[in-house]
């Protein structure tokens, strides 16, 4: 695991994508994260491969939480799956996390 679990990270490389219903997704590390709740200055992201899941069809349990400083913070639970993209497959619509303020 490139990244510790449970710690805030500065710095780090996040992108963001507008979603089917007009709202955005987190890019980190090549996994998709799906706002699950935004509060005063943090927003809770949950994997989005494990949104809408059944538990037997293996949904993946990891999530983060980002500040609006930047900083993001993995939770305990690590990613069951590869990630969705790569340094070379990200998507062009794809915004860079320092070029883009996220709105609650």
């Amino acid at each position: 695991m490139p990244f510790p679990l449970g710690v805030w990270l500065e710095n780090q490389q996040v992108f963001y994508m507008r979603n089917q219903k007009q709202g955005y997704n987190l890019i980190f590390n090549g996994y998709m994260y799906k706002k699950e709740a935004s509060f005063r200055s943090t927003i809770n992201w949950i994997c989005s491969r494990g949104n809408g899941r059944r538990v037997s069809d293996n949904k993946c349990t990891a999530r983060c939480i980002t500040k609006l400083d930047g900083s993001i913070k993995l939770g305990k639970h690590p990613h069951n799956h590869s990630p969705k993209f790569n340094p070379e497959s990200m998507p062009a619509k794809a915004l860079p996390g320092a070029e883009f303020t996220l709105t609650l």
